[in-house]
């Protein structure tokens, strides 16, 4: 199944989505009324209360791969051609989770490029409880610290649902760049894009849906992460 999360109160569903549709009749857009019954119980009370929509998709991609399997895209994918998507997942047959990154801007040893903007997951795999529990975690200290203030508490959205979840549990941070922990060497590939299409999805062809300042990453430098 390919699917995004989406929730956007003046947009039914993503622009990308009739794109995708029209190639893989069996796409699905996924919101939170279908996220909140795989919520984990001591989360529950708090999804409703994120205030920034990408974080609620951060946890809310993990949790639909775990029931339901496939390939979570963000909203600002779309599609190129469907033999190329396909030798992309195809590595699913021998592996629970594929994690993907912009190979084409790892040009120095060093360099290392990792997104959770697109992931592959078989159903059930149990890597994903590894990254739902450590959101959860987040999520709960980010909670008790708010509740002790009415002022704004810092944090960053990359580190506390985002991108470093997976680094953090799924790879050694070592020199010259990460590399996936030998225990998951077996059921955790990274597959490293070519280019922004060769891989069967093409990065930011869907982004009218984006106004000034309201991304992640300025909306964290000022606003409190749950709604009062």
């Amino acid at each position: 199944m390919l699917f995004m999360y989406w929730t956007h109160k003046e947009m039914p569903e993503p622009l990308s989505a009739p794109a995708w549709r029209a190639l893989y009749p069996n796409f699905r857009v996924f919101g939170d009324n279908d996220v909140r019954p795989l919520l984990p119980p001591e989360v529950e009370p708090l999804f409703d209360l994120i205030r920034l929509p990408a974080a609620k998709s951060d946890l809310a991609r993990i949790l639909l791969l775990r029931h339901y399997g496939g390939v979570y895209l963000d909203a600002h994918f779309g599609p190129t051609k469907p033999e190329h998507l396909l030798e992309t997942i195809l590595p699913l047959s021998r592996y629970n989770v594929i994690l993907f990154g912009k190979g084409w801007e790892m040009k120095e040893e060093t360099d290392f490029n990792l997104m959770n903007s697109v992931i592959a997951a078989r159903r059930g795999a149990p890597e994903l409880d590894i990254i739902i529990n450590q959101i959860s975690c987040n999520l709960m200290q980010q909670w008790i610290k708010e509740r002790g203030t009415t002022g704004y508490v810092k944090y960053g959205l990359f580190g506390l649902t985002g991108t470093y979840v997976l680094v953090q549990s799924f790879f050694d941070q070592i020199k010259p760049r990460p590399r996936v922990q030998e225990k998951f060497r077996d059921t955790v590939m990274v597959h490293y894009m070519r280019d922004h299409s060769s891989s069967g999805l093409k990065i930011a062809q869907y982004y009218d849906y984006r106004k000034p300042g309201n991304h992640w990453s300025e909306r964290e430098k000022e606003e409190r992460f749950f709604i009062d």
